[in-house]
Formats: C-alpha cells, sequence, structure tokens
C-alpha cells in the first residue's frame, strides 16, 4: 500500500478584466485543491506503476501550472527541477491534471504550485 500526502502552495493572483466569479485567495487554493484531489485515484495508480520498477521508490513531485480564468482550466503544468521522485511518476501526475477544470471559473488567473509526497509501505 502506497501513501500520497498531498501538499499544497498556491501564489498569487493576478485580476483580469474578465467577469466571471471571483473567488478569494483561500477559496481559490480550496477549490483548486479539490480539483486536483478528484485524480487521487490515477495518481496513486502512477505511483503504483513506478513501485513495479522500484519497490523502494520516494520523493515529491512539484507542479506549477496555471488555471486559466475565462475557462478555469489547469494549462501548462511542469514538472519543477526540485521534485526528487523518479520522472516517469512526475510525467505521469502532469498527465492526469492536465486540462482539468474549476467550475465555475473564476475572473482572474491562479498561479499554483501543488506538492505531492510519495512515500511506500
Amino acid at each position: 500500500m502506497n501513501k500520497l500526502a498531498p501538499l499544497f502552495l498556491f501564489g498569487l493572483l493576478t485580476t483580469t478584466a474578465c467577469q466571471f466569479y471571483a473567488r478569494g485567495p483561500d477559496d481559490y487554493r480550496k477549490d483548486t485543491r479539490a480539483l486536483l484531489e478528484t485524480k487521487s485515484d490515477q495518481i496513486n495508480g502512477c505511483f503504483d506503476e513506478v513501485l513495479k520498477k522500484d519497490t523502494k521508490a520516494t520523493g515529491t513531485v512539484i507542479v506549477h501550472f496555471t488555471v486559466k480564468n475565462e475557462t478555469g482550466k489547469v494549462t501548462d503544468p511542469k514538472v519543477l527541477p526540485e521534485s526528487t521522485a523518479p520522472a516517469p511518476l512526475g510525467e505521469c501526475v502532469v498527465k492526469a491534471i492536465d486540462g482539468l477544470a474549476l467550475d465555475p471559473s473564476d475572473k482572474r488567473d491562479g498561479d499554483a504550485t501543488f506538492v505531492w509526497e510519495f512515500k511506500s509501505g
């Protein structure tokens, strides 16, 4: 059994001139985190696949992305070099979250960094 312990860091929000839902920073963080957590099973599956090749695999996957204001979509997710987990795990996490969308969208772009910590056992 593996453990996925998500940690969350959220960057500054930039204001735009669109007319959409307006979350405060705390609500934006909470809603984005809840959105990403909808992919927990898939992300745990990513870790299970890595563990098949390396039973001692552990580490963090740190992903930076933008939540677009008009669509609410998670865009341009990238694994940051500070990540310590095997590269295939980071790639799988990016695929899992790319294109998710907040509903309703927000009038601000969100600049976010999300950290997943993977431990086996």
